[in-house]
């Protein structure tokens, strides 16, 4: 258990060290853990492999600002019997540096918030699974306060295809025109693995809906599109294209090129 969590700080300092970040919107949501929480709707597990840590690291472009930032989320499930040791994988999530501005004016600094998540799997079956989290964001910056909430997860695989659903809500311990009092997130997500030959089997296209309401702000409709290499059995890649607020809201189009790598089982 010391080893895991010393194991859990090394990683934490390392894709933190040198590097600073803010969120490309108002709302914590929109880095790694948001993303990863896509994934888990239709290509990656619901969480990782009891008794392993895994990585997920990338780097997101905007289109509309050009800003930079690189996002990440450290996942580990204890090895177990028993729910909260044993299926639940817990995470950290930040964003190790984000670049605003171009030029001598550009600014680079470390998240304005760090996401804290506990994914519990209530129902693993043989195609349809349910999970639920808890999860709480803590502003360094910027805001006060946190966020407080939880999200529900539900699968269903069919062969090649899988296809997801998540309801999400939050609220803020100090809310502020930027950081509003209630949002609720519902979300859908389909993907198919391709077939045909060992190299097409690889590949996973995905494509995703994300409906958001906030206290004080318009609905929101948000469009996502990638496809995931599965480059080995711990490495992929996964490139998408995000559209963020397409109906309500300023419109954002993000590129983003994600890793995941699971680091396998961790020394006793």
């Amino acid at each position: 258990m010391i080893r895991s969590a010393t194991a859990l700080l090394i990683l934490l300092s390392l894709a933190s060290s040198g590097f600073g970040a803010s969120s490309f919107r108002q709302l914590p949501s929109i880095g790694g853990a948001s993303i990863s929480l896509r994934k888990r709707m239709h290509i990656n597990t619901l969480i990782t492999e009891p008794g392993t840590m895994e990585v997920e690291w990338g780097g997101l472009y905007s289109l509309t600002t050009s800003d930079f930032t690189f996002p990440a989320l450290i996942k580990y499930t204890p090895e177990g019997k028993h729910i909260p040791w044993g299926r639940t994988e817990y995470s950290v999530g930040f964003d190790s540096i984000t670049t605003v501005g171009a030029g001598a004016g550009q600014l680079a600094e470390f998240s304005r918030a760090v996401n804290l998540t506990a994914t519990s799997v209530l129902h693993d079956g043989e195609k349809f699974d349910f999970a639920v989290a808890p999860l709480a964001s803590f502003f360094l910056r910027d805001e006060a306060g946190a966020r407080i909430g939880a999200v529900a997860i539900a699968r269903y695989d069919s062969g090649r295809n899988s296809t997801g659903a998540t309801f999400s809500w939050s609220g803020a311990t100090h809310s502020s025109p930027t950081n509003p009092a209630g949002t609720i997130d519902v979300g859908l997500g389909y993907a198919r693995n391709l077939s045909g030959s060992d190299l097409l089997s690889k590949f996973t296209p995905h494509v995703n809906v994300l409906w958001e309401k906030s206290t004080g702000m318009t609905r929101q409709v948000s469009l996502f599109e990638g496809v995931e290499y599965q480059v080995l059995e711990r490495l992929a890649f996964d490139l998408s294209a995000q559209h963020i607020a397409v109906a309500g809201g300023a419109t954002d189009h993000q590129l983003v090129l994600g890793m995941t790598f699971n680091l396998g089982r961790l020394p006793r």
